[in-house]
């Protein structure tokens, strides 16, 4: 048995071609469901983002051909079975779990670093998991993937490395917020918002509210819990209110962080509000007003002492000396290989349990 991994990404293939590979969301549930039929593939999970697509595959591999897969993408693209496996890059076993750790740590480790968060690797899981596609293996390497990238925020020996826009605001909310059970209000949740609030609920955050405004808000709140669901901190769903105008008021006065998405096109927190807001409570708090958008009127926020308002502009690329930058390079390299040899491990275990061959015989039952 044998962990296998295909891809193409934007320096593969020529900006010109790039989109013969993209997917929807149903070409890639059908994808996932045309490829799990291969002989020989036990579990597939496809990786789709704006820059790669990636098939991850477990597969037996006296059964498994790669030309089938290549062949699949020749039809899907109408590209030429050459042509795909010069654009396409392929890996296995302890490679695929380092590739699929350095691709959620969202850390500068290099100037090629892409975006790509905890977020992608939730939902390739999620989307796999719906059409049955993860099983024992790659649902376990994903989910490591996920706690690995969460983990990272805390290592002080990584901080030269945190220069993404997610891990500079997670910082800066945690060195601002130094309490238990922190209530946070969200104005604006997306998916940027989203990956703040897994590394803040790994943390020691008390409530959450998020403020209804869109069909936008209700698909952010679901993959939401469904992370949590998978992240197997279903108990926090309970923390989680989706708040309605009326109730904006209370939960303001409430919080110890106000998060504004990058997609609010209203300022909500006006001069008036404030005033409200310090009338209902007797006594001032400290509050953080995180800001990820451009609607805002910063000037309200000035006659408040008790509010520090932040936008993410305005949070310094930290400078560190090329000795510190080598010293986290080295520590991120030596935890890239602890962890992938921590899952490699499991894998291995797995290959010898009873449940693990049972569970291969029922599904090559159900084919």
């Amino acid at each position: 048995m044998k962990l296998l991994m295909y891809g193409i990404n934007r320096d593969t293939v020529s900006a010109e071609d790039i989109s013969r590979y993209s997917l929807t969301e149903a070409s890639r549930s059908r994808h996932l469901r045309d490829i799990y039929l291969f002989d020989g593939v036990m579990e597939v999970v496809l990786l789709v983002t704006d820059n790669r697509n990636e098939y991850y595959l477990y597969v037996d591999e006296t059964e498994f051909r790669h030309g089938d897969l290549l062949r699949y993408l020749s039809d899907y693209t109408e590209k030429s079975l050459e042509e795909i496996i010069l654009e396409s890059y392929s890996k296995f076993n302890e490679d695929v779990v380092r590739h699929l750790l350095d691709l959620s740590s969202n850390l500068n480790v290099s100037e090629h670093q892409t975006d790509e968060t905890v977020d992608v690797i939730d939902d390739a899981l999620s989307a796999a998991l719906k059409n049955h596609t993860a099983k024992t293996a790659l649902k376990a390497l994903f989910k490591r993937a996920m706690e690995f990238s969460l983990t990272l925020c805390e290592k002080e020996t990584l901080k030269p490395l945190m220069q993404s826009e997610v891990l500079k605001a997670v910082r800066s909310i945690k060195e601002a917020t130094n309490k238990q059970d922190t209530s946070v209000l969200v104005i604006g949740s997306d998916q940027l918002t989203n990956m703040v609030l897994k590394h803040l609920l790994s943390g020691t955050l008390g409530s959450l509210s998020i403020l209804d405004r869109t069909n936008h808000t209700q698909k952010a709140v679901t993959q939401l819990k469904s992370w949590l669901r998978i992240a197997k901190q279903s108990s926090w769903n309970r923390y989680i209110q989706v708040i309605d105008s009326q109730q904006l008021l209370y939960r303001l006065a409430k919080a110890d962080v106000i998060i504004i998405g990058p997609s609010e096109q209203h300022s909500w927190l006006s001069e008036e509000l404030l005033q409200e807001m310090m009338i209902m409570r007797p006594t001032a708090k400290h509050q953080l007003v995180f800001d990820f958008s451009y609607a805002q009127d910063e000037t309200v926020y000035h006659k408040y002492e008790s509010i520090d308002y932040r936008h993410i502009d305005d949070e310094p690329v930290r400078k560190y000396t090329e000795d510190r930058q080598e010293a986290a390079k080295t520590a991120y390299d030596e935890l890239i290989s602890s962890t992938t040899s921590q899952y490699m491990d499991h894998f291995n275990h797995l290959q010898n349990t009873s449940v693990f061959h049972f569970s291969k015989k029922n599904l090559k039952q159900v084919r």
